[in-house]
């Protein structure tokens, strides 16, 4: 009896990750940058981050408005792994047992969870957009490199909103599934 407890709790947590792993290999549309940006949003999804030595997958929930911006990174079963908080120039990363606090948060983020999202660029990305007054490096069927970051979107709910997003960089693989 033990065993078969055992190998269905395998199975479900195997499955659980099979979510996360957003299998998109051909961008559904042609990409058209959005006319329109919020400065203000409030979103979920799931991620899924890979990295060459191992990954991270969960759900995230992420509210803006306007300077102010609060980002919580939850396990697939609901609990908090990370929370940051932006607070006009000011970042605070909480995690299970401690709290960092900085100027940049993407430092902060990479020196305590091992990765870093491009939270400075990542709400125009998000929204579709490229970063303003900052050059393309390259044009991409379905999306731009800028910064260095290759961003691409796989798929649309409409002309303005992605609903799959792959950002990449030198090993990092980051994929987002928003929730509309």
């Amino acid at each position: 009896m033990k065993k078969y407890l055992i190998l269905l709790i395998f199975l479900c947590l195997s499955s659980c990750a099979s979510w996360y792993n957003i299998n998109t290999t051909k961008p559904t549309t042609t990409y058209v940058e959005p006319k329109v940006i919020e400065s203000s949003f409030d979103i979920s999804g799931r991620f899924f981050i890979k990295k060459l030595d191992n990954n991270q997958y969960g759900n995230f929930s992420w509210v803006k408005s306007n300077s102010n911006e609060e980002l919580d990174f939850t396990t697939p079963l609901g609990q908090i792994v990370a929370k940051v908080i932006i607070d006009n120039e000011n970042a605070t990363l909480y995690t299970q047992d401690k709290t960092y606090y900085g100027r940049d948060i993407d430092v902060i983020m990479n020196n305590n969870l091992g990765f870093s999202l491009p939270l400075n660029y990542l709400h125009y990305w998000i929204q579709g957009v490229v970063l303003p007054n900052i050059s393309i490096d390259k044009k991409e069927l379905n999306g731009f490199c800028q910064l260095g970051w290759k961003v691409q979107y796989l798929e649309w709910y409409d002309a303005n909103h992605p609903k799959i997003i792959k950002i990449s960089r030198q090993g990092l693989q980051i994929k987002l599934l928003i929730n509309r």
